[in-house]
């Protein structure tokens, strides 16, 4: 979207293909009559002040809010009393950073081994690392994890903040952007091929709707879709052809990883944590359950829903499952945070949202990382091909911001300028 209002406001005659029947990718916001506030299925927070974010909020008159950060760390059930859970995480992280800046790169599990923090904050940062970056502490790379913190700093990225509006505000005000948009965006349109060669290209596509082919012919062509499809097989549903393959663009989305995340709200007729003062004011439950491990409220807004998070190697005996069987481990999980019972939660849950990521042919999962020794990966990726295909996204991001909304528009601008610049 961020690409097609900048060229569309260059001049350019563009044309955006969509495969869904709707705009925004991984941002997934539902509107329930019934639930108080919007609930995101996709992308939530908003770190910090990033420009790409907060320019659309000022000129769209869109509203943010600051989230309650403050968090409890519960261990076999009991709320532990060593300090909070983020400065034990923080201390980890800092040194983290020094480390990475003068050794070579390494993962991240590799780090804590040979460091010489108490085994909890050992395990709680191990815990932040796999959830809030979907990934393995075994896998991911401090050098990309260190990059990722300073370019945070610079944005005051330690605040998050929620879209009053709901998150696909976003999306909706820059499709506002875009003159005559209803001809320029094409929905339900799921490209099969791309055939092309220096300065022309064939794009195939199938109608989602009613199966009918047909094929667009441009100059350039921009590629925003998620790294899980681009390391699809060839005849995996929503996977694209290239034809010839851009053999180092490909090899280079196959060295990154795409992380798993598997994410449950639950809507109760009561807010039923309140009740227990060690909890009453958190805005994240963190914890060492097996499958949602970290839970959080909608904090400072007081209502009866809390989203469950299981990311990372927590999210492995989840994957393919049904919701009704998702939704069992979630509850069970949750019963032994608040202590609570499984029977007492089910009975004042009113309303379960839920999207499979995992299972959707568009996205394939949640989010990029860079493993161990892979820093030039994301840098390859975002090269553009012969100036005829043109790869964004969050994957592509080389600032420190990948796996962020923020990120991925950012890529949006960047294929635009490189698009006018050899126009």
């Amino acid at each position: 979207m961020s690409a097609l209002e900048e060229l569309d406001r260059a001049g350019c005659k563009v044309i955006c293909i969509e495969a869904r029947e709707r705009i925004g990718g991984r941002i997934l916001t539902f509107r329930d009559a019934f639930s108080p506030v919007r609930v995101e299925l996709g992308a939530e927070f908003i770190h910090g002040r990033p420009p790409e974010i907060w320019d659309i909020l000022h000129s769209g008159r869109l509203a943010a809010y600051d989230c309650a950060e403050n968090a409890v760390y519960i261990e076999n059930g009991a709320v532990q009393h060593h300090g909070d859970a983020w400065a034990l995480v923080g201390r980890v992280m800092d040194d983290m950073q020094r480390r990475a800046a003068k050794h070579k790169d390494r993962s991240f599990s590799s780090f804590l081994d040979e460091s010489k923090h108490p085994e909890n904050a050992k395990r709680l940062a191990a815990a932040y690392v796999e959830g809030f970056n979907a990934a393995r502490k075994e896998v991911i790379g401090i050098a990309s994890l260190a990059e990722d913190a300073r370019a945070a700093d610079q944005i005051d990225g330690n605040r998050s903040f929620r879209l009053l509006n709901g998150y696909d505000s976003l999306m909706l005000h820059l499709l506002d952007g875009v003159n005559d948009a209803q001809r320029k965006l094409r929905l339900n349109s799921i490209v099969k091929n791309i055939h092309w060669k220096r300065g022309s290209a064939r794009v195939e596509i199938c109608s989602a709707l009613t199966g009918n082919l047909e094929t667009v012919r441009s100059r350039r062509v921009v590629i925003t879709v998620a790294l899980g499809v681009l390391q699809a097989d060839t005849n995996a549903a929503g996977a694209i052809g290239f034809h010839p393959e851009p053999e180092s663009t490909l090899r280079a989305a196959r060295e990154l990883r795409f992380g798993q995340v598997i994410r449950i709200v639950l809507r109760f007729r009561e807010a039923f944590w309140e009740d227990t003062d060690e909890i009453s004011d958190a805005g994240f439950l963190l914890s060492n359950e097996k499958f949602f491990p970290t839970w959080w409220t909608t904090l400072p807004v007081r209502v009866p829903i809390l989203t469950g998070w299981s990311a990372g190697p927590h999210a492995d005996g989840l994957l393919d499952q049904p919701l009704a069987e998702i939704l069992i481990h979630a509850i069970a999980d949750l019963a032994r945070i608040t202590g609570s019972t499984p029977d007492k939660l089910n009975s004042l849950l009113e309303a379960t949202y839920f999207h499979d990521w995992h299972g959707d042919p568009f996205a394939r999962g949640a989010y990029s990382y860079v493993p161990a020794s892979a820093m030039n990966a994301r840098k390859t990726l975002a090269e553009p091909v012969e100036r005829t295909l043109y790869f964004a996204g969050e994957a592509t991001e080389l600032n420190g911001h990948s796996a962020t909304v923020h990120g991925a528009i950012a890529t949006g601008k960047r294929v635009a300028r490189q698009i006018l610049e050899g126009l």
